[in-house]
């Protein structure tokens, strides 16, 4: 029923960090959910048994369910995953938290193989899902969570199961959503959008660079402007697709990261454009909070600055700006 978990063939390809495309199958998909204390400890099941979650010890069908997708050339031991499983496991212990391991799909040519492959997952993951929700799991408390080309399979995922078998996801939350092949509109694949779920939050760090150059969702949260540099990222990084070059793009789950554990971290005010956010007198009118505990009822465009480290949110300093000490002479 579960597969014992092997990484040793998951290297990193000629020192590129994409690995070749292995398969492109959808057998190899797998969820990974936590029953522990830690992200080190899970089971592994294939999706195509994904009914067998239900019976994993641990796992409680009352209680809310993340599902977290991750992005390209990403695999289930990457940083960014685990830190945002453990954020979970300790902060909200409640929560039946679960990994949709596409790895297999997500490396290769971003283009011909890892974006296209975005739908095919999504909607195998709806058929997935649509018999977990049949067999027990709570629809009304399933968050979906993507990052990067994770949030548009997070986006398919959605939209399947509201097209095709008439379930509704209450939440849907993406993490700087991949720009490439994605916008403009439908210029190859279709990107996630407002209808996809009840409430699609969006948080935008790399706009225009890796990430959604453009709002997409029912309300969009745009630290320190939404674009690179992020504040504490290199402002040199030139080579693709390595750690400092990703700084930007990765901020976005970083961000959410801390919000599961500090839910009032990062207030965000709404605002037509980041100058007119840096110009308003009165910014904690409206005022929402970006990340885990983000209210639904949000539609927009939301502002707010960070720090440069951790913790990178500033509270309410964050709605302000930077005021400068006035020396005597």
């Amino acid at each position: 029923m579960f597969r014992a978990v092997s990484v040793g063939w998951k290297k990193y390809w000629w020192g590129t960090g994409i690995l070749p495309d292995r398969s492109n199958r959808i057998e190899d998909i797998y969820l990974r959910y936590y029953n522990g204390s830690s992200a080190d400890v899970y089971v592994d099941i294939p999706l195509s048994n994904a009914i067998d979650l239900l019976d994993v010890k641990g796992f409680d069908r009352s209680n809310a369910t993340v599902l977290y997708i991750h992005g390209f050339i990403e695999t289930a031991q990457q940083e960014s995953i685990q830190v945002m499983v453990n954020a979970y496991l300790e902060a909200r212990p409640n929560t039946n938290v679960v990994l949709l391991d596409w790895s297999n799909m997500a490396h290769g040519s971003y283009l011909v193989n890892a974006a296209r492959n975005t739908k095919k997952v999504g909607a195998t993951t709806a058929e997935y899902l649509h018999q977990l929700i049949e067999g027990g799991l709570n629809l009304d408390k399933l968050h979906l969570i993507g990052h990067s080309l994770g949030s548009h399979v997070a986006g398919y995922t959605a939209r399947e199961l509201r097209n095709k078998y008439n379930k509704i996801v209450k939440r849907l939350t993406a993490l700087d959503p991949a720009f490439p092949a994605f916008y403009p509109d439908g210029v190859v694949m279709e990107h996630i959008n407002e209808n996809d779920a009840e409430f699609v939050d969006v948080i935008h760090t790399d706009a225009g660079g890796y990430g959604a150059p453009v709002r997409t969702g029912s309300a969009d949260f745009w630290p320190n402007g939404g674009k690179r540099i992020q504040p504490g990222c290199p402002r040199f990084a030139p080579i693709p697709l390595t750690d400092d070059n990703f700084c930007s793009h990765w901020r976005s789950w970083i961000f959410y990261a801390e919000s599961v554990r500090n839910p009032e971290a990062f207030p965000a005010s709404p605002a037509e454009s980041y100058q007119k956010f840096k110009e308003n007198p009165k910014p904690e009118t409206g005022m929402v909070y970006m990340g885990a505990n983000c209210d639904p009822r949000a539609r927009g465009s939301y502002y707010l600055r960070t720090n440069a480290a951790t913790p990178f949110g500033k509270g309410m300093d964050g709605l302000y700006p930077k005021r400068k000490n006035n020396k005597k002479k």
